[in-house]
């Protein structure tokens, strides 16, 4: 979901996206599994393809996700970008990537190098309020910020995203395969996130 964010951004930087813009979601748009709420939504209601950004990571809604991945950017392009930003190991169509991409597209995020400020600090404030902070934010000092995605599937819990504390700003990624208590992984990347903090410090 988040090379999906970043190319829909970039697009929206060069014009070809409004973020404004309002899609009515179709009967064949909705994904009923997984997280997210739009799909329990009338028919034909309506959203701004902003608004499907922030649920596509706040909420790592399903629906919003198809549809700005496959009406709206679409998948070529993504991967088209993914790749030019050296994300050699992320394949779209087949939703497979990498740690090392995700800490590669991270940091090009904070560093400004994908879009310009304005656009760069709406993605990352999408990141900072995300429903999932069982993970990385978990065990953190409150004042401590996390701009992070989370990813959940059959056997996998995900987390990973860029910590920044005062001076200590760093990216984590934690990825697991074969889980079979998902409580048990969410715990244990909560210690691993915060055993991670306390070395940074």
């Amino acid at each position: 979901k988040l090379p999906i964010l970043a190319a829909l951004y970039v697009q929206a930087q060069a014009k070809k996206v409004d973020l404004d813009n309002v899609i009515t979601m179709q009967q064949e748009d909705i994904q009923d599994y997984g997280t997210g709420s739009i799909r329990y939504d009338p028919q034909g209601s309506t959203y701004s393809v902003k608004t499907l950004a922030r649920l596509m990571i706040q909420k790592s809604d399903n629906t919003a996700t198809y549809i700005l991945a496959n009406h709206i950017v679409g998948i070529d392009t993504i991967q088209a970008y993914a790749t030019s930003w050296g994300m050699n190991q992320t394949d779209m169509a087949n939703n497979k990537t990498s740690n090392k991409d995700v800490a590669l597209l991270f940091r090009k995020l904070y560093e400004g190098k994908i879009v310009n400020t304005a656009l760069t600090q709406e993605i990352f404030s999408f990141l900072k309020d995300s429903d999932f902070e069982d993970r990385i934010p978990a065990l953190l000092p409150k004042d401590v910020v996390v701009y992070h995605k989370t990813g959940n599937g059959a056997g996998v819990i995900h987390d990973a995203g860029t910590v920044v504390h005062g001076k200590t700003k760093y990216y984590i990624g934690i990825f697991t395969a074969d889980v079979v208590d998902d409580q048990e992984a969410i715990t244990l990347e909560a210690k691993v996130s915060k055993a991670v903090f306390d070395f940074m410090q």
